[in-house]
């Protein structure tokens, strides 16, 4: 719902989530989108799957790290970023999630200023934490894991820093 003003009179209209304004002055703000700051795609093997984004999407090699239970490589660079992201053993979560869904878009990463805030308010939309928590991300960032919980299984993961 937005609040609009006129020099009379004070007026809320339901707006579901769009602005009307026509000669007044929207009081409260609309809540911030945030960016994207890339796909996360999950792939059995890096190196196998590393000559489509390279030479079929034209997306150069940035980096790539290890953590514990996976392996990542970023690829593109500005507002095309993509984030191959390989399972160490089968056993961990992301070696479940290709076992159940195959290889493809795994999360939605979206940059905000703070992710324990992030996190906080996706679990009062509802949303499931799976990082009830901020963590140690990729490239030195600082970030968040949440399941929508939506049937195409598409996390949502927020991003912090550098």
């Amino acid at each position: 719902m937005a609040y609009y003003v006129d020099a009379r009179l004070a007026v809320s209209i339901p707006t579901s989530g769009w602005s009307i304004v026509v000669g007044a002055q929207v009081l409260n703000s609309q809540r911030h989108v945030p960016a994207i700051d890339h796909l996360g795609w999950a792939v059995r093997s890096i190196d196998a799957a590393r000559h489509h984004f390279e030479a079929g999407l034209g997306l150069g090699f940035q980096s790539e790290e290890r953590f514990p239970e996976v392996r990542t490589a970023f690829f593109g660079d500005g507002p095309t970023r993509i984030e191959l992201l390989e399972p160490l053993t089968p056993e961990t979560e992301l070696g479940s999630f290709i076992a159940s869904r195959g290889e493809g878009l795994h999360h939605l990463a979206l940059r905000v200023d703070d992710v324990a805030t992030a996190l906080a308010e996706a679990q009062k939309l509802g949303f499931k934490l799976v990082d009830r928590a901020p963590r140690p991300g990729s490239r030195g960032t600082t970030v968040g894991v949440v399941d929508p919980q939506r049937e195409d299984g598409v996390l949502v993961q927020y991003v912090q820093g550098p």
